[in-house]
C-alpha cells in the first residue's frame, strides 16, 4: 500500500467519522490520531518528492524548457 493510499484511508476515515456514532472522547481521540497520521504521511511524501526533485529537473524546470522557442527563421 502506498503513502498515497494511505493518507486517502485516513482521509476517508475522518469524513465518516461523525456517523458512527462513536462517543464524543473516542471521536476525538481518533480525529487526533488521525490528524496527527496524516501530517506524519504528509512530511514523508514531501520528503519523497525532494529525493526525486534533486535526481531530475523539476515541474517547473520542464514547463519552461517547452515554452522554448525551437523554431527556426
Amino acid at each position: 500500500m502506498t503513502l498515497d493510499t494511505v493518507i486517502m484511508a485516513f482521509g476517508a476515515f475522518v469524513a465518516v467519522l461523525p456517523f458512527l456514532q462513536f462517543p464524543q472522547d473516542w471521536t476525538n481521540f481518533f480525529a487526533f490520531v488521525a490528524g496527527v497520521v496524516i501530517i506524519g504521511l504528509g512530511v514523508a511524501v514531501r520528503r519523497r518528492g525532494m529525493h526525486t526533485a534533486s535526481e531530475g529537473p523539476t515541474s517547473f524546470e520542464t514547463r519552461q524548457d517547452s515554452f522554448e522557442d525551437t523554431s527556426e527563421e
